[in-house]
């Protein structure tokens, strides 16, 4: 299995740089973006993760979210200091599939991203074989 392209949109560069050396150290591709419109323009580039900060300037993380939900079909992890449990229900309304508080352990946050992106390899080996069937008929 090749590893997977992880975007990071976070408004703080330092966090992205943390990060995104932690993720590339395991193999991941990554794309980066500092606000909302940034992080829309690379949605369009299909990645297969996305991790995705609350608070930024201009448009929020849940705006960013609702606007991507369409192109990105595979997980989006919150990561936002914001604790309260409206912003964690929030998140995973408007379409996000899980929420870490900052500060957080970069070994859980690369346990998550692992474990999103093998649940999805998962759903996609089942979609091959469903196709494979038609009829009853293995082809």
């Amino acid at each position: 299995m090749t590893k997977a392209t992880v975007l990071i949109v976070d408004d703080e560069s330092e966090i992205v740089s943390f990060i995104q050396d932690a993720l590339e150290d395991e193999g991941y591709a990554i794309l980066t973006a500092s606000n909302g419109k940034e992080a829309i323009a690379e949605a369009g580039k299909k990645p297969d993760l996305v991790l995705l900060d609350v608070m930024m300037e201009g448009m929020d993380g849940f705006e960013v979210c609702e606007k991507i939900r369409s192109v990105i079909r595979g997980p989006i992890i919150f990561l936002s200091a914001c604790q309260d449990e409206m912003d964690r229900v929030k998140g995973l309304v408007v379409g996000g599939d899980d929420y870490i508080v900052k500060p957080f352990s970069l070994s859980e946050l690369k346990a998550r991203v692992h474990a999103h992106l093998r649940r999805e390899h998962r759903k996609m080996n089942d979609r091959d074989r469903s196709a494979l069937q038609l009829d009853g008929m293995k082809r």
